[in-house]
């Protein structure tokens, strides 16, 4: 997956600055209503449910402040990323056991025809892994300068 594929999965309307659930279900539902309003995704309580599923099999807090809900779902068309920011810090059961900051919620269809969703998964890994991408996300508060991130990522790596 190249830079330029990465980066045009992270839409202005998907992107929070400031989440205001304290809790990781609250904070999934929140990024998922975000989705609905937006007409991204057709129904939110499926999306929901199947995410909470997910987490119940294990968390997607990965650690050092990131977590990537993710799952396949039928009312979803095309792979989709909203990126959320917590100041405050959410408790996620992350790996590390420390408050999450950072949500990329990705949702692919059932069927894809490009194959991105591991990918993009494994990129946005990569890319949260180094502490300077994180300190810098931390003062995100437009999608332009999500986007700066990114770009400054990949000039970093």
């Amino acid at each position: 997956m190249t830079h330029k594929e990465f980066t045009s999965y992270f839409h202005p309307e998907f992107f929070i600055a400031d989440l205001k659930a304290t809790s990781k279900d609250k904070a999934i539902e929140e990024i998922v209503a975000h989705l609905v309003e937006r007409r991204q995704i057709k129904n939110g309580t499926v999306v929901v449910e199947a995410l909470k599923k997910r987490e119940s099999l294990g968390s997607t807090g990965i650690g050092k402040s990131l977590a990537i809900p993710h799952g396949r779902t039928t009312v979803t068309g095309k792979l989709t990323v909203a990126y959320a920011r917590s100041i405050a810090g959410i408790s996620w059961e992350s790996i590390d056991h420390k408050p999450v900051h950072f949500i990329f919620l990705i949702l692919a269809p059932h069927q894809e025809k490009e194959n991105h969703y591991l990918p993009l998964l494994g990129k946005i890994v990569e890319f949260a892994r180094d502490a300077a991408v994180r300190k810098r996300l931390l003062k995100v508060e437009t999608h332009e300068e999500l986007l700066g991130v990114l770009d400054g990522a990949k000039a970093a790596s």
